[in-house]
C-alpha cells in the first residue's frame, strides 16, 4: 500500500513526511523547492503485532509495510502536467497537504490563505485530469470503433460515457457506485479523483485544537474522502524530544495522538483494508489485505503455491491466542477454526494455512 503527498508549494509536504516516515529531511522556508520526490517505506505500528511477537521471541518479527511519496509543489492549474500525473497513477491513495498557517517568512501561492478554497481547486484539478483522459480515450474508442464494432469496446464506450457526465458535474469517480465488471474495465485508467484521498490542513500553532475538530476548516462527505489536521511546527519539534518529555509537551498543548496514528486510522478506512497474522517456522509476519477477502484469497497474498495447495485455513482471534499464549494451548482448548476457502478473514485474525 502506498500514499502519495502532493499539493501546492510550502504546504509542508516535506514536513509531513518526515512525521510519517521518522525521516529528518531538512526543510528550508527559503529553498526554491525540491525536484526529486522523497520516497521512504515504513513499517505500520500495531500493538496487537507487537504483543503476538513477544509470545515468540525467537522469531522475526516482520510487520506490514506502507510507501510514502513526498512530491515537489505543483503551481495553480499544473497537476495535468503528464510527469506530475505519473506520479499520482501509481498512488493507491492520495495525501493532499494543504496550508493552513501563517507564516511571512513563507509565501504562500496566493495572496493570502484560504483552506477551503485550495481543497476545492485541488479536488476540481484532479477532476479535469481525469476528463481530459476520459475524453481523449472516447475520441480514440469512437474511431476504433467505426472500423470495427466490438462488445467490449461498446461496454469501455458506455462507462466512460456515464464517468464524463459525472465528471462535468464535478462530481469525482469515488462517488459513482460502479459494478465490479465496470472497476475492471476502468482498472488501467488510474483515475485519480477514483483514489481514496486524504486532506491534511496543516494548522497554525495557535489553532492546534482544530486538530480534533478539522470538519471546522473543511467539511466534506465525499466518499473515500477524509478531512485530518496536524501542526507540523509543533509535532516536528515534539519528535525531538522522548518518554516523559514528549508526553508533557503533548500533554501542554492538548495533543491527544501523534499524525502517525491519524494518518493510519483514516488510510486503512479509505482504502478498506485490514491486518491479519502469520507465525512460521522463522517469522511472526503481519499482512494487509482489502476487507471482505477469502481465506483463498489471503493464501494468494502470502503466495502463490498456497493458494494453488489451498486445502484449509486455520484460524484465531489474535487476542485469543495472545490469552491462551500459543497453538499448541490453542489447539487443546478447541479454540481453533478450521476455516474453507470461502471463509472471508477478519481483521486481526491470525491463520495458519494448510496446503499440499
Amino acid at each position: 500500500m502506498n500514499f502519495t503527498l502532493f499539493g501546492y508549494p510550502k504546504t509542508g509536504k516535506t514536513t509531513l513526511f518526515n512525521l510519517l516516515t521518522g525521516a529528518k529531511i531538512q526543510v528550508k522556508s527559503y529553498d526554491q523547492g525540491k525536484k526529486e520526490p522523497h520516497a521512504r517505506t515504513c513499517p505500520v505500528p500495531d500493538q496487537r503485532m507487537d504483543e503476538l511477537s513477544k509470545l515468540y521471541p525467537e522469531k522475526d518479527k516482520i510487520p506490514a509495510q506502507i510507501d510514502y511519496i513526498d512530491l515537489a509543489g505543483v503551481s495553480y492549474g499544473e497537476i495535468k502536467n503528464e510527469s506530475y500525473l505519473d506520479y499520482l497513477r501509481k498512488a493507491d491513495g492520495l495525501t493532499h497537504v494543504v496550508r493552513n498557517f501563517q507564516n511571512i517568512q513563507v509565501p504562500h501561492h496566493k495572496d493570502q490563505i484560504n483552506t477551503p478554497e485550495d481543497i476545492q481547486s485541488i479536488e476540481q484539478e484532479i477532476i479535469l485530469a481525469d476528463l481530459i483522459s476520459v475524453e481523449s480515450r472516447l475520441d480514440k474508442l469512437d474511431k476504433e470503433l467505426q472500423k470495427a464494432r466490438s462488445s467490449e469496446g461498446e461496454k469501455e464506450k458506455e462507462i466512460l460515457e456515464k464517468i464524463k457526465s459525472s465528471l462535468e458535474q464535478a462530481v469525482p469517480i469515488r462517488s459513482l457506485t460502479l459494478k465490479p465488471a465496470e472497476e475492471k474495465l476502468i482498472r488501467n485508467f488510474a483515475f485519480l479523483s477514483q483514489k481514496p484521498l486524504i486532506h491534511m490542513v496543516n494548522v497554525d500553532e495557535t489553532e492546534i485544537s482544530l486538530i480534533e475538530t478539522p470538519e471546522k476548516i473543511f467539511a466534506s462527505d465525499e466518499k473515500k474522502t477524509s478531512i485530518l489536521a496536524f501542526c507540523g511546527k509543533i509535532e516536528s519539534e515534539i519528535l525531538e524530544l522522548e518518554g516523559e518529555d514528549r508526553k508533557e509537551f503533548m500533554e501542554e498543548y492538548g495533543l491527544k495522538e501523534l499524525s502517525i496514528s491519524r494518518f493510519l486510522r483514516a488510510s486503512y478506512q479509505l482504502m478498506d483494508v485490514i491486518t491479519f497474522f502469520t507465525i512460521g517456522k522463522e517469522e511472526v509476519k503481519s499482512w494487509t489485505i482489502q476487507r471482505n477477502s477469502t481465506a483463498l484469497q489471503a493464501a494468494g497474498k502470502i503466495h502463490s503455491d498456497i493458494e494453488k495447495g489451498f486445502i484449509r485455513a486455520e484460524v484465531i482471534p489474535w487476542d485469543v491466542l495472545l490469552e491462551l499464549g500459543s497453538f499448541q494451548e490453542a489447539r487443546k482448548c478447541g479454540s481453533i477454526r478450521l476455516e474453507g476457502k470461502d471463509y472471508l478473514v477478519q481483521d486481526g485474525d491470525v491463520v495458519y494455512f494448510r496446503f499440499s
